[in-house]
């Protein structure tokens, strides 16, 4: 039996689905997302990095003797201040200076045999070979005589530069050698400021930028410029060395930890947005806008960062409106409503 049903009937059915699926929906339609947002506009920003660093001294030496001996007097107090040239340490010098008497006596007697045989000489009396053998004999005693000058000037230690003196190492009566360490004198005044500056920032650093610093334990900021740094990159750290000095009062100590902040200058039409509006993604982040009342999805690369804010370059455009909230609530291509942050 075959059941005929009415055209009529299959009309109204096709009507009543049709009705049935618009008022689903309807239902199913999201409400539109109301949404913080902050209006950005190009700036002046500061270039600063954040990284540790040592406190080293302007000069710093170890003092040996440059010759072996006894010691016969010690002229400084440990952690003494001395000037550049005063004495720290004689050494005994005693045999040398009898070797000098000795030498003496040989000069006197070569300038003789020299100024009698050049007289012989002229007369005819002997051949040149035997007046040049003079002449060298005379030569060598005198070289002989400054060697020993300067050996005997070498037992007399002497400050290199001005400075302070460290702990030392021998007492008086004591026999040193060319590799027994004595003492260590320090420069203190000017302080350099040593420390490690990031492969990527390497090409911002200039002779005369300025650096804000503060040492473990003070409170106190500090202020030093920049003289020098390495003219390439260190290979295993990926970092170059730069150097800063400044007139140091007595407050710096080498080898101490500071944290600095290096001005690296000024970054022009800058786009600065709130830390929490950049999305982290696989490939890098993200910021959204809203352009036109729906949201874009805008790839960027972070430039300068700030305690609250960071640099964000991509395809941005002063007067965009960057979302701060809402971030997880939204996608590409929705329909959002707006509230000016703050307001």
């Amino acid at each position: 039996m075959i059941l005929k049903i009415s055209p009529i009937l299959i009309l109204a059915l096709i009507l009543n689905a049709c009705g049935e699926k618009k008022e689903d929906l309807k239902a199913q339609k999201a409400p539109v997302v109301t949404v913080d947002v902050i209006q950005i506009k190009a700036g002046e920003v500061v270039r600063s990095i954040a990284i540790p660093g040592s406190v080293i001294p302007n000069e710093q030496v170890d003092i040996y003797s440059e010759v072996s001996g006894r010691i016969q007097r010690i002229a400084f107090r440990e952690g003494q201040s001395v000037a550049k040239g005063t004495i720290l340490v004689q050494v005994d010098s005693d045999i040398l200076k009898a070797q000098k008497a000795q030498l003496l006596v040989e000069q006197d007697l070569a300038e003789k045999d020299e100024a009698r045989k050049r007289s012989l000489y002229q007369a005819k009396g002997i051949s040149l070979q035997d007046y040049e053998v003079s002449q060298s004999a005379l030569a060598d005693a005198k070289a002989k005589l400054e060697l020993l000058n300067v050996q005997i000037s070498k037992a007399t230690i002497r400050a290199p530069f001005s400075g302070r003196i460290g702990l030392r190492h021998v007492s008086e009566g004591a026999f040193i050698s060319t590799s027994t360490l004595i003492t260590s004198i320090v420069q203190e005044n000017p302080a350099k400021i040593e420390f490690s500056v990031p492969e990527k920032y390497a090409r911002n650093v200039r002779i005369g930028q300025m650096i804000q610093f503060k040492t473990e334990g003070d409170s106190k900021s500090y202020s030093g410029k920049v003289y020098a740094f390495e003219p390439r990159i260190d290979e295993g750290t990926r970092m170059m060395t730069v150097r800063a000095s400044l007139p140091n009062p007595g407050g710096l100590i080498a080898g101490s930890f500071v944290s600095i902040n290096y001005d690296m200058g000024k970054e022009e039409n800058a786009f600065m947005v709130p830390t929490e509006s950049v999305v982290p993604v696989l490939k890098g982040q993200k910021i959204f806008v809203v352009r036109n009342g729906l949201v874009e999805e805008i790839p960027v690369e972070i430039g300068i960062r700030t305690p609250d804010k960071v640099q964000v370059i991509g395809n941005l455009k002063e007067g965009d409106q960057v979302l701060i909230s809402g971030l997880l609530a939204v996608k590409a291509g929705a329909p959002v409503k707006t509230k000016m942050a703050g307001k």
